[in-house]
């Protein structure tokens, strides 16, 4: 769940709920919290829409949501997010289904409460708590690294955990893969697999699941000939800037000595941090011939236009609004952002930069070497 929360958490408040079924049967969530200020909000926020949905007030320790939902869909159930008091954020992810649910835990390890009532949040629980030793490690390294103390040995030690929960999650996958849990883990963790075991996973799931957006996903991913890699021509990229203008990344590359394809989201924390940094690079190397491509992956597109003005991107900022399980950053082996790409005038990828790194500008050196020996020759 690393990677969900990751995307989302900065994007969360309250509306009324518009989702509705055919069938008229809706879901309730009865919940029971100790440790709980009274009149504390909860936000019910869809992973789906990136957005909450509704929000409840928990009094005397209980608190009670009701709705409608066209299929069973990941959500989260988190307090507000107060930046003044960053540890009171709490939250949970569950699955969310026109059935009656009920909670109970404590506020302080909200993300590990029991939901009864249905099968996915059985199956989600049994997981969560096998890999809770190696969350509650995961959040306290977290929160060292967040307090400025960044090195290479705690970096390591976050790498192991995730392998050892990704090595949990792929076992859960392989044993039981019929599932909407296993599913979406699979989104996350797909090009671990070899094509042809991708492929034979996929084939067991019921048609339902196939159908599911997670399910569609995979499909599109099977459908994918090669995943685009340092060395690679690049593969066109049609989007939309936030003047309905259509543009296409191979024309783009053309026209400039030096593009930078970078792919962020407005509920992208390091992303939003980085594009600051590539405001310096554009300041400093556009009129010498580099150009920057921000890719959003978002869906909503509100949030889109709310965090360009907010950060001011004055380069290229184009979206297809179709999220980051679509065929295009697929195509360029997007695992977590931001992670931009760095493409000379032929259209070949030069170099690959993952991450954010606050004492290191996205692909400086490169392009320092680039220009400088371009303006010795000249």
């Amino acid at each position: 769940m690393k990677h969900i929360l990751i995307l989302f958490i900065c994007f969360i408040f309250a509306c009324k709920p518009k989702v509705k079924n055919e069938n008229n049967q809706g879901y309730t969530v009865e919940g029971k919290v100790t440790n709980i200020k009274d009149s504390t909000v909860l936000l019910l926020y869809s992973i789906k829409l990136n957005k909450a949905i509704d929000s409840v007030y928990v009094i005397n320790g209980e608190f009670n949501l009701s709705g409608t939902i066209e299929q069973p869909e990941e959500f989260m159930l988190s307090t507000k997010l107060d930046p003044k008091n960053k540890n009171y954020f709490k939250y949970i992810f569950f699955w969310l289904e026109n059935t009656k649910l009920n909670l109970e835990g404590d506020l302080d390890n909200f993300r590990y409460a029991k939901i009864n009532g249905s099968k996915l949040n059985d199956i989600l629980y049994e997981q969560t708590t096998k890999k809770r030793a190696f969350y509650e490690k995961r959040d306290s390294l977290v929160n060292i690294l967040g307090s400025g103390k960044r090195s290479e040995t705690l970096l390591k030690q976050l790498r192991d955990i995730d392998s050892i929960t990704d090595k949990i999650d792929l076992n859960f996958i392989r044993t039981q893969p019929n599932n909407r849990v296993a599913l979406k883990s699979l989104t996350f963790l797909k090009d671990t697999f070899s094509k042809e075991e991708l492929s034979n996973i996929y084939n067991s799931l019921d048609e339902t699941l196939k159908q599911s957006d997670d399910g569609k996903s995979i499909g599109t991913y099977l459908s994918i000939n090669k995943i685009l890699e340092q060395g690679d021509y690049i593969k066109d990229i049609v989007g939309s800037d936030l003047q309905n203008q259509s543009k296409t990344l191979a024309s783009i590359v053309k026209q400039n000595k030096y593009t930078i394809l970078d792919f962020w989201a407005a509920g992208c924390g390091p992303c939003r941090k980085q594009s600051k940094q590539y405001a310096e690079l554009y300041k400093k190397y556009h009129s010498q011939g580099l150009e920057i491509v921000s890719f959003s992956l978002d869906k909503n597109r509100k949030n889109w236009e709310s965090a360009s003005k907010k950060d001011n991107i004055t380069w290229v900022n184009i979206s297809d609004l179709k999220g980051n399980n679509a065929k295009t950053p697929m195509t360029y082996g997007i695992k977590g952002i931001p992670n931009s790409f760095l493409i000379n005038q032929e259209g070949k990828i030069v170099s690959e930069f993952y991450g954010y790194n606050p004492e290191k500008l996205p692909f400086e050196k490169e392009l320092e070497s680039f220009f400088s020996t371009e303006s010795s020759i000249e």
